[in-house]
């Protein structure tokens, strides 16, 4: 693969001011020059203006940039055409860089080439794509800080505190003869307890960031009529779901994508909950119960108007565990006493809203960013990490396990050893040091194509 000289677009498929193409690979240059025109040996990292020909007629003006291996994104000989961005010149560039024997790159593929020429380990190759797919200001940071060695440089510490205790162990057993102190039992399980907290710890944060990447879901719910979709549209600033004066006009569950303070949280807006007046109703109202059981957070709504209401009683029961903030509707038409009343039945503290104004909506937002960052304390921390990482920590915390009733039954040196190198070969996979072809394929099947 790597002998074979590449391109793709690396800017979308639409109308724009510049686009770009990327070239790698050993006859970047060879494949350019007769296609560019350069007038002389073009210098590492300096931008040429240039008119791009096809036949001697002019196709667009260009500026190219050169990148020498091993200093460039993929560690080959690379280059960068910025074109204007019509996606028929970038087709046309990309057709004459085909009969020059450039291929199309695959989707991953320039990834693909800085991991094999040590550019990137495979956290760091994982993160670029996961800063292309991010759907939250949080994921983006979190995936730079990947990016730039984060997760990289803690499983290095694990990995030279095993071998140190790898090597300790080897000693012992290549001078069992001599009269020479070894490394003890006790000092032995210290450095076993510091391996396994520091990946239970790993495996925690990663978890977390996995959880985080897919959104934080946080349920409205309340009686019918009580604005739960009124709610929703305010928070989205957008008419998404059907606001009616018609009790139960929500049947089903509505799911929005949303940021707030920096993180990706999905919305979902449930039919009222409320004796069911049919079949359809009932329907709704039971998705409605499933979707608070599995919601981390909860927005009760309450009505200021009609009350509290025995259907208000039950849902504030049923929600009484969950971690929730409860509002106070309507209080646009509502009188003062009646709002002070509801709060007091409530019971606990509520904040004052009206759907139909935006009063409250900020102290909402605020409420909800507050126990999102009370949850998850340590968020600035975590990492990203798929199920691929997430298997291979859990596989690692195992191996940990094992070493440690090890070292306490004195099993033979060799045993140690042994699990040591295992558990070593664990987080190779996790960097890809060790990583079969077939996962790497998949892996960066899933980047988009010119990345």
């Amino acid at each position: 693969m790597a002998e074979e000289t590449i391109c793709a677009p690396s800017t979308p498929p639409v109308n724009s001011s510049i686009a770009i193409i990327r070239i790698s690979g050993s006859g970047t240059l060879v494949a350019a020059d007769p296609v560019l025109g350069f007038p002389e040996a073009p210098e590492p990292r300096h931008a040429y203006y240039l008119q791009l020909l096809e036949g001697g007629a002019a196709i667009d003006d260009v500026v190219f940039v050169y990148y020498r291996a091993p200093q460039s994104y993929t560690g080959e000989d690379m280059g960068e055409i910025f074109c204007h961005g019509n996606p028929i010149i970038v087709q046309k560039i990309i057709r004459l860089l085909n009969r020059r024997g450039v291929r199309l790159a695959e989707p991953g593929e320039f990834t693909k080439r800085a991991f094999l020429n040590g550019k990137v380990d495979l956290t760091e190759a994982e993160a670029v794509n996961h800063i292309i797919m991010a759907k939250s200001e949080w994921e983006i940071e979190t995936s730079l800080r990947q990016m730039h060695g984060s997760l990289r440089q803690l499983i290095s510490a694990v990995r030279n505190r095993i071998i140190d205790l790898k090597a300790d162990i080897e000693a012992e057993i290549d001078f069992s003869d001599e009269e020479l102190e070894g490394i003890g039992t006790e000092k032995s399980l210290e450095s076993a307890q510091w391996i396994r907290e520091s990946l239970e710890n790993m495996l925690s944060k990663c978890r977390t960031g996995e959880q985080l990447s897919h959104g934080i879901d946080i349920t409205i719910t309340g009686k019918p009529n009580v604005g739960k979709s009124s709610i929703l549209n305010l928070l989205l600033n957008r008419e998404r779901a059907i606001v009616t004066d018609i009790p139960g006009t929500t049947r089903d569950i509505i799911r929005e994508p949303f940021q707030i303070s920096g993180m990706h949280v999905n919305l979902n807006d449930t039919a009222g909950i409320d004796i069911p007046g049919d079949e359809i109703e009932k329907i709704g109202m039971d998705l409605s119960h499933q979707k608070i059981e599995t919601s981390p957070f909860v927005i009760v709504v309450c009505d200021a108007v009609s009350g509290i209401t025995a259907a208000d009683r039950s849902i504030l029961g049923k929600t009484g565990r969950k971690k929730r903030i409860i509002l106070i509707n309507k209080t646009d038409i509502a009188r003062r006493e009646d709002i002070e009343r509801a709060g007091t039945e409530v019971g606990e503290e509520a904040i004052e809203f009206s759907a139909k104004t935006g009063s409250g909506l900020e102290k909402l937002k605020e409420a909800i960013a507050r126990r999102i960052k009370n949850e998850y304390a340590d968020i600035e921390h975590t990492f990203i990490a798929d199920l691929r990482i997430i298997s291979l920590l859990e596989d690692a915390v195992e191996t940990t396990g094992r070493i440690r009733n090890l070292i306490v039954r004195r099993d033979p040196g060799e045993i140690i050893a042994f699990e040591l190198q295992a558990l070593m070969d664990i987080l190779s996979g996790i960097t890809g040091e060790i990583t079969p072809d077939d996962i790497l394929d998949s892996i960066f099947s899933r980047f988009c194509i010119g990345k």
